[in-house]
């Protein structure tokens, strides 16, 4: 006797000998999920793009919220992501500067990420926009530390790159036709937006092109294997994804070797500038370890000991940017100031 496919139920055979392929009972469930399919715009089979736009929309609804400060704890500030705040690399992806970024990522998102879902399955669309946004948020600050960026537009050039090199290079179980449709369409976004991102002013400014071309050569990286030897492999998928942030962390490392006592600068900068005179002078001081000769940066720690009414490190601060540099005039005229001795020449 006949036997549902899905649960194993015995099926009754009609008077021409014909049986279901599925019993009362499935078949419902299965009717009721295709009637939700299309109820949402197919949006129900598409979990992890759905979950993607709603992450950043919730986001976007919390940087509203006055007090909550979102931007500022959660975008990729270059000092402040290369002073040890790492956590800015993953959260930056979701936030974003108004309504017209947002709806405009959200488009692309929502397109784009419905397609990766189709080529490449959920869990690793997930992945993809996670490990290419890393991409794109470092390259922008390896590119100038002093940069801020935020927005979703890293990952979802990541997701072109893998797109297009899984279509271009992969094995996927798609006809040539299609795949000479969505080559040209991604092609032609891609080139799109990389030719806005080099524009000035307007509705189109402050685009970030080197966070795009982070997470597009991401995409790329992980787009040719997973869509060629590794496509039906889920193991070679994940090793993938790993070897590739294995990638991105040395490359972070690195970035922070370089440019962490920079950062410590730029902090002290930006804490000057809100007021916070005894955060610049921590930061200032951590930098100057680093940078002994820097009498420019000695000078302005003495200033904000000055500020915070610590004379004695203040003193001793000028008096280390004279022996940087004998003749900083600055540095002279504080001591004046503060009725302390310069010292003397060796």
């Amino acid at each position: 006797m006949p036997s549902c496919l899905k649960c194993g139920t015995a099926l009754a055979v009609n008077e021409e000998g014909v049986a279901p392929v599925l019993c009362d009972r499935c078949a419902g469930v299965a009717t009721g999920r295709a009637r939700r399919s299309m109820a949402l715009g197919g949006a129900g089979r598409y979990q992890v793009t759905v979950v993607l736009l709603a992450i950043n929309v919730l986001a976007f609804l919390l940087e509203m919220v006055p007090g909550l400060h979102v931007k500022f704890w959660g975008a990729n500030i270059g000092p402040r992501t290369l002073s040890g705040e790492y956590w800015r690399l993953f959260t930056a992806g979701f936030l974003h500067g108004d309504i017209l970024h947002i709806g405009f990522n959200m488009w692309c998102l929502w397109s784009l990420g419905r397609l990766s879902e189709r080529l490449f399955g959920k869990w690793q669309t997930f992945a993809i926009y996670m490990v290419t946004g890393v991409g794109g948020a470092l390259l922008s600050i390896a590119y100038d530390p002093r940069r801020s960026e935020l927005g979703a537009s890293g990952a979802i050039f990541g997701i072109v790159g893998a797109v297009l090199a899984a279509v271009k290079f992969g094995d996927l179980n798609i006809s040539a036709g299609e795949k000479r449709s969505i080559f040209s369409s991604v092609v032609s976004f891609a080139v799109l937006n990389f030719v806005l991102g080099m524009s000035s002013g307007g509705i189109f400014g402050n685009i970030d092109n080197m966070c795009h071309l982070g997470g597009f050569v991401t995409g790329l990286l992980i787009g040719l294997p997973m869509g060629a030897f590794a496509r039906n492999n889920k193991m070679l998928q994940l090793v993938t994804l790993v070897i590739t942030s294995a990638v991105l962390a040395a490359g972070g490392y690195q970035l922070v070797q370089t440019h962490s006592a920079a950062a410590q600068k730029g902090l002290a900068i930006m804490a000057a500038e809100a007021g916070d005179y005894q955060s610049a002078a921590e930061y200032l001081e951590k930098y100057t370890r680093s940078n002994p000769e820097d009498d420019a940066a000695l000078s302005s720690l003495g200033t904000y000991y000055v500020l915070t009414n610590q004379r004695d490190k203040a003193i001793d601060a000028f008096q280390r940017a004279l022996k940087a540099n004998p003749g900083s005039d600055d540095a002279k005229q504080a001591l004046e100031g503060l009725g302390a001795i310069a010292p003397e020449k060796k």
